[in-house]
């Protein structure tokens, strides 16, 4: 008799997009496949490629923003704190139930559960997705990418009433034998061991550093021409999602920068062999999707692209984590991206480790970095050369951020050295070298099988 294949859930708000977290599950899902497991991904409705939807995971779902309205900005809906419990339990309640559903269909031996544990826009599928590992025999693996009390988000989610403080305590993360946690970097380790006693596994970003490499091909060929570019542009990446974190006015201040030092630039090669003419343009291309809740963070870029007169694109619409046609619509990939950078910047303060960084260096394309402080906690020390943004930073009155203006010229002239050296691809290969040493598939299937370890 042939031996079923274990089954394994992942389960995420928005699965199959090019957020950093749909990047990771699609990753894991690859790796857990090639170690004999059948996978099921699980997600909200604003999903790509989902086996099964539970409509109440999606945190812009009206019901949830309504709870994390409340409960983190203004206790002003509801009655009375009972009411507002017996809401949150409603909810609760559903997204169980529903996921009781499927695992009765499933028999899931693990469950990954992606930032279910860790902040507060959906503090109702934290209490479901509890109760679930207390109830059941799933074996759930808690992947905790952000803490709501750290980082960029210390500031925002402020609980309004006391029984908010009590439920975090409980469920955000929990402290549960039941479930096993991991996070992407030390200091997220340092913060969970603090808060609930409990030191997590480590499983920084990873790569697959054997695909081949990203080409120019016959799909992908009308790339620039398609946003109304030339061959002989010279393309800044922001490959990341438009979100204050990010610190893309960094790069809009960069290309601005390189803009007003052009001249240094005319009539040389660059390490790729693109010659830049007088009428090169230095243009950002800004591919990933701004959510709600960062559409005025976008407002002020465009507003700071405007003031400084630099050419950027917003392409988001046209991208995808895959190639594909919707509605007539040519999709590229966020790897068709990369393709035609020659430049790369990645200015974010904050992240969870930095999946656009490793993406870069894959690609082989010079990174502009603010040094972030995972990057100086855990990726620096490998040994990448990147151009350096820094590591301090100000605030300015449109509510962007900045770094001294020594700094920015430092890392232009950086810039410049680096776009017109011969020796940037050795550079290049060697970050490469790096990446593949510490942050292959290889490793991801270590980490995974380490994990699944009881």
């Amino acid at each position: 008799m042939l031996k079923m294949k274990q089954t394994i859930g992942i389960c995420h708000y928005r699965i199959g997009k090019t957020d950093g977290v749909s990047l990771e599950i699609h990753k894991r899902k690859k790796a857990l496949e090639q170690l004999g497991y059948q996978v099921k991904l699980i997600a909200g409705p604003r999903s790509i490629g989902t086996d099964y939807v539970i409509e109440e995971l999606e945190f812009d779902n009206p019901a949830i923003l309504k709870i994390k309205e409340n409960a983190f900005f203004k206790f002003k809906n509801f009655d009375s704190v009972t009411v507002f419990r017996y809401y949150l339990y409603k909810y609760t309640e559903i997204i169980k139930q529903k996921f009781l559903k499927i695992y009765e269909k499933e028999n899931f031996t693990y469950l990954f559960l992606h930032n279910i544990f860790t902040h507060g826009r959906h503090i109702a599928a934290a209490k479901a997705f509890c109760e679930i590992a207390e109830e059941t025999k799933i074996q759930v693996i808690a992947v905790n990418h952000d803490f709501y009390w750290i980082g960029s988000y210390k500031d925002i989610y402020k609980p309004q009433i006391p029984f908010v403080k009590q439920y975090l305590k409980k469920y955000v993360p929990p402290q549960t034998p039941k479930i096993k946690h991991a996070v992407s970097n030390s200091i997220n380790q340092k913060a969970l061991e603090k808060r609930i006693g409990v030191k997590a596994f480590i499983c920084p970003d990873t790569f697959d550093f054997k695909q081949q490499p990203w080409m120019k091909d016959q799909y992908n060929q009308d790339f620039l021409s398609h946003f109304g570019l030339k061959s002989n542009d010279l393309i800044v990446l922001q490959a990341t999602r438009i979100s204050t974190r990010k610190g893309i006015e960094l790069a809009i201040e960069v290309v601005k920068q390189l803009g007003q030092m052009k001249k240094k630039l005319v009539g040389k090669t660059l390490y790729n062999g693109k010659k830049i003419t007088p009428n090169s343009q230095i243009v950002l291309i800004l591919a990933g999707y701004a959510e709600e809740d960062s559409l005025d963070y976008k407002r002020r870029l465009q507003d700071l692209i405007k003031k400084t007169g630099i050419k950027a694109v917003f392409i988001a619409n046209q991208i995808g984590a895959q190639r594909r046609r919707e509605k007539g619509k040519k999709i590229y990939s966020l790897w068709d991206t990369y393709v035609y950078a020659d430049l790369v910047t990645f200015p974010s303060w904050w992240e969870g480790w930095g999946n656009q960084f490793i993406e870069a260096v894959f690609a082989k394309k010079p990174i502009i970095v603010f040094e972030y402080p995972v990057f100086r906690a855990d990726i620096a020390k490998e040994g990448y050369q990147v151009i350096s943004l820094g590591h301090k930073l100000k605030q300015t009155k449109a509510g962007l951020v900045t770094v001294p203006e020594l700094q920015l010229k430092q890392a232009t002239d950086q810039t410049i050295s680096l776009l017109t050296n011969k020796t940037t691809k050795q550079l290049l290969e060697s970050n490469f070298r790096i990446g593949k040493r510490y942050h292959s598939e290889a490793i991801l299937i270590q980490q995974l099988k380490q994990l699944l370890k009881r």
